[in-house]
């Protein structure tokens, strides 16, 4: 009998473990996938953020949202990204949108596991890059942060959802406030 137990035991266990492996790797997952919006998000609210005081957005350049991006990922556990301006400003998409919303081919992620990539587009326009200096006329424009990892599992013998490599993208496209009227718009209530 107790040989019996102990194979039984031996055998439930593999599954076990496999079963908790899997939740280990899907619970990374998910809290490098937040860690990922987390950093588009402040990346893109420090690049959209307008100081009256100036009449300008400050933080409004690759140098400046990268800090920002790059803060928030070590918070997170993840390591600094890796800049992918000047050269690829607006990453091409799956589905040919203007927009750069997902889908995204696999060639906008990075092939090493873990490794973030950010993206700065600037109205969504792959010809402008604003390296250290930030523009003075994009008020009302489109600011694109685009954070994308190749997740790496940890659990090797759990098959695809759970294991594999998979890509995770955190994008946040807002519009730069400005401090009045621009030409062409209305002015603001108030104001």
């Amino acid at each position: 009998m107790g040989g019996q137990s102990l194979v039984e035991f031996a055998l439930a266990s593999v599954v076990l473990v496999l079963l908790f492996g899997g939740l280990v790797d899907l619970t990374r997952a998910t809290h490098f996938a937040d860690v990922l919006q987390g950093a588009a998000r402040e990346g893109a609210r420090y690049g959209a953020a307008y100081s009256a005081g100036t009449g300008s957005n400050p933080g409004l350049d690759d140098h400046d949202i990268k800090l920002v991006v790059d803060a928030q990922l070590k918070a997170g556990g993840l390591p600094a990204s890796i800049l992918k301006n000047p050269g690829v400003d607006c990453p091409a998409v799956a589905d040919g949108n203007a927009f750069h919303n997902p889908p995204y081919p696999s060639a906008v992620f990075p092939s090493v596991a873990n490794v973030p990539w950010l993206y700065i587009c600037y109205d969504n326009n792959p010809g402008l890059d604003y390296q250290t200096t930030p523009p003075t006329d994009k008020m009302g424009h489109d600011l694109n942060v685009l954070v994308v990892m190749g997740y790496g599992r940890l659990t090797g013998a759990v098959p695809f959802p759970l294991g594999g490599s998979s890509g995770r993208a955190a994008r946040l496209q807002p519009r730069m406030p400005g401090g009045g009227a621009r030409s062409g718009a209305p002015p603001r209530p108030g104001g």
